[in-house]
């Protein structure tokens, strides 16, 4: 099909939108401080740099033979809507600004505001466009939109730890007593195992954040480079299941690191506790991945030669 003035491809015009989403979350955040948050930045990043890898390779998709117009009305209801979203935050941020980052209505709200950021973004495709931009970048669309709500999750792990650090304790807590029969616990928000020789509290830095950074990052990498080459559903599975294993290998860390320190290793565990973790976890993900990667990848008889 011959090209027309004003009309883009479909990667094209959605490496668009989401650049212009990109530097509207960013100015949206810097005018009103309340809105940061890293989470649609990552999200929008992410899906950004997947379309353009799928981009890059030559496998032929669906979209290859349509040419979508981008519509400077849209554009400017697009404008609209971020410029609406920014007064209605700092005509808020007074009433609401303590509030951030708690479990409260209030809390709930700022929330929302942050991801309502991405909202405006649906003005600027029209609905006749969803159908073939879904059809062929459903992948790309759906890993933007998990990173969007598990990438980095420092404030998921803060919001739940009054409830996740009781469940953590009595884990390691179940665990400890089989291999220390003295061992005691004391509930708290700050939970402690209490030893003969060592006493262990598990602070929300003990929450194994760590390892899920260190998790996402280094899946974030591998996901990327062989992004073309990957089975889509099972990448997603394994990434999930990978959240789970660095999780529980978090309640293995701390349980092993009190167990060694009443068993004549406590001046070892509170000297190396800390460093010794990025590790474990880059250990863990190691073993993880080798367990995993082949079966993420697709046959080689149905990779494109790109």
């Amino acid at each position: 099909m011959a090209a027309k003035r004003g009309h883009l491809s479909g990667y094209h015009f959605l490496v668009l939108v989401l650049s212009l989403t990109l530097a509207a979350v960013a100015a949206d955040q810097s005018a009103a401080p309340m809105l940061f948050s890293s989470s649609p930045l990552w999200a929008t990043v992410i899906c950004q740099i997947l379309v353009w890898r799928r981009g890059r390779s030559r496998l032929p998709t669906q979209i290859d033979s349509e040419l979508l117009l981008f519509s400077p009305a849209r554009l400017a209801v697009f404008a609209g809507l971020h410029l609406f979203l920014v007064l209605a935050a700092v005509r808020l941020t007074p009433s609401l600004d303590g509030a951030a980052g708690t479990v409260s209505g209030a809390g709930w709200i700022i929330a929302c505001l942050k991801l309502l950021v991405l909202a405006p973004t649906v003005a600027l495709i029209p609905r006749k466009y969803w159908r073939t931009l879904l059809g062929t970048y459903t992948a790309e669309l759906a890993a933007g939109t998990i990173a969007l709500f598990t990438f980095i999750p420092t404030r998921i792990f803060q919001a739940m730890w009054p409830w996740y650090g009781r469940l953590l304790g009595r884990f390691c807590f179940a665990l400890a007593s089989v291999f220390v029969p003295s061992v005691t616990y004391t509930q708290a928000l700050t939970p402690t195992l209490g030893g003969s020789s060592l006493d262990l509290t598990i602070l929300p830095a003990c929450s194994g954040l760590s390892g899920i950074e260190l998790f996402d990052c280094l899946f974030l990498f591998m996901t990327i480079l062989d992004w073309n080459r990957l089975r889509k559903g099972r990448t997603a599975v394994a990434y999930f299941a990978g959240l789970g294993v660095m999780l529980f290998s978090n309640a293995l860390r701390i349980t092993t690191l009190f167990v060694f320190g009443n068993r004549g290793l406590a001046d070892f565990v509170a000297h190396f506790h800390v460093s010794a973790g990025w590790l474990f976890f880059s250990i863990v993900f190691v073993s993880y991945l080798a367990f995993t990667y082949r079966s993420l990848l697709i046959p080689k008889s149905g990779v494109s030669s790109s």
